[in-house]
């Protein structure tokens, strides 16, 4: 009896190729249907996002490759949770990967077989006027995450911990 339904399960899971997901993606399977998806680390989130720099040699690609310096040594303290906001009184707001994670895609997790768009990580270069933008930009739709360039590496974490919490309102109706 028992093998006749394990045979039935197969049966069905093979119509929409379920089965073949199952055998071929074995461990990602196994955190989908058996406890979820496993804690999220600095090293993946890093991993996660392609960097469109600007024309290599030029001023442009220069700063944006000490912003992606800071972005990886923030990151980092985000992770070791050293990444806050000071708010009068004292009291601190802590961000967590998480949090920077759901603001560059809207996700709180990686998906299993990753997102559909691969995430990017541009740069907020100064804007038509000339005025130098300060915090972090996202498009959770196409998952670009927006860097802020420019700043001391210590502006630089304030702007990028700020921006992610304060986020939290845009969208919500």
């Amino acid at each position: 009896m028992c093998t006749y339904l394990i045979e039935r399960l197969k049966e069905g899971l093979k119509t929409l190729g379920v089965l073949n997901a199952l055998e071929v993606h074995s461990s990602s399977m196994e955190e989908l249907f058996c406890g979820g998806a496993p804690p999220l680390l600095a090293a993946s989130l890093l991993d996660l996002f392609t960097i469109e720099y600007s024309q290599r040699g030029s001023s442009r690609r220069a700063l944006e490759e000490v912003t992606i310096g800071y972005w990886r040594d923030w990151i980092i303290q985000v992770e070791d949770g050293d990444a806050a906001v000071e708010l009068e009184g004292g009291e601190k707001i802590e961000i967590t990967l998480e949090d920077v994670l759901v603001f560059a895609s809207g996700a709180s997790a990686i998906p299993p077989f990753g997102f559909v768009e691969n995430p990017t990580i541009t740069f907020l270069h100064e804007d038509l006027n000339g005025n130098r933008r300060m915090f972090p930009e996202a498009n959770t739709c196409a998952i670009t995450l927006k860097l802020p360039i420019g700043h001391e590496y210590e502006d630089f974490c304030h702007f990028m911990t700020s921006g992610i919490i304060q986020s939290p309102v845009f969208g919500v109706a």
